[in-house]
């Protein structure tokens, strides 16, 4: 399985951060510690993977699923193939 990278974009400067791919592939869901937790987080997507429209998928307070003392866990709502990464 391909790594997944949440982005950010700050003054111009996007920078990545690695999503657990080892829980997101057993639970489907995104397990964020808090301190990578920030506004801004985005994931880019294809609705439809034939198609070359790309959509960002913004990760707010409003979609936390599930909190504990260490990570926020927010629902994967796409398959992985239809999450576009840039290399940067």
């Amino acid at each position: 399985m391909r790594t997944i990278y949440l982005k950010v974009n700050r003054n111009g400067l996007i920078r990545k951060v690695s999503i657990d791919m080892a829980f997101l592939s057993s639970h489907n869901k995104i397990r964020l510690p808090k301190y990578y937790f920030e506004d801004g987080l985005f994931l880019s997507y294809r609705k439809n993977p034939m198609e070359s429209f790309i959509e960002d998928y913004y990760l707010t307070k409003d979609k936390i699923k599930k909190e504990d003392k260490d990570f926020y866990y927010f629902d994967f709502p796409f398959k992985v193939e239809q999450v576009f990464d840039i290399s940067i």
